[in-house]
């Protein structure tokens, strides 16, 4: 256990490193991010009948593209350079690489949350002090099962010459039930800065652990070296 935790530790740390150096996802993302607000956000308007409801599609929207720009760009860094390749005939289970990859593609995710939510939160005119917590604790689990089924995909696609959209059309349907969980409970904090309500929570836990399981045990079967 002790070993497996390392060695998660040791990939996540090479993934984040080799982020560090270059910055080239996390600004690309965060920037394709801020434009999809800024864009729909001013189409949409502020301060209006649909401005909480507006907040929360636009936001995801943003979160959902940018997510899938990020797993494309961290698993073709993978592939081009021949790190992938090297670890998969390295003594490491592979699902200790679908962990150690999914913890970068969160970490990604919950900086590109960060910087693209306040824009969102600006053009909307919405105030989270009421509940930022139970903001942060919704955002965690969505993008938990989000980069979980993002993670997982972009595995099974880097090896195909189909990628492009496909990444986008598998992701999307599949992550329909979280977007519409967390969709309900950003709106309840939104307009009335009440907790998540155990439902949605719920699907969100639900969503995750199957998700989770499911991709960490057939993770060793979508990667090819």
């Amino acid at each position: 256990m002790i070993a497996s935790l390392r060695q998660i530790a040791l990939l996540t740390g090479k993934d984040l490193r080799i982020e560090s150096r270059s910055r080239q996802t996390l600004g690309l993302v965060s920037v394709l991010g801020i434009l999809i607000v800024a864009v729909l956000g001013l189409g949409l308007g502020a301060h209006n009948q649909v401005a909480a409801f507006g907040a929360t599609a636009v936001l995801w929207v943003a979160y959902l593209f940018s997510g899938v720009l990020c797993f494309e760009k961290t698993m073709a860094v993978e592939r081009n350079d021949g790190v992938l390749a090297a670890l998969l005939m390295a003594p490491l289970d592979r699902g200790i690489i679908y962990l150690a990859k999914l913890l970068s593609n969160l970490l990604l995710m919950l900086a590109v949350a960060a910087i693209v939510t306040p824009v969102g939160i600006l053009f909307f005119g919405f105030d989270l002090t009421a509940a930022p917590l139970t903001f942060a604790g919704v955002m965690s689990l969505s993008m938990l099962g989000f980069a979980a089924v993002g993670t997982l995909f972009a595995a099974v696609i880097s090896s195909t010459r189909l990628q492009g959209g496909l990444l986008a059309m598998m992701v999307f349907p599949i992550s329909l039930p979280l977007v519409i969980a967390s969709t309900q409970m950003m709106l309840r904090t939104f307009r009335d800065g009440a907790g998540p309500g155990m439902t949605g929570m719920g699907i969100l836990l639900a969503f995750d652990v199957i998700f989770l399981t499911v991709s960490w045990l057939v993770f060793e079967w979508v990667l090819e070296p």
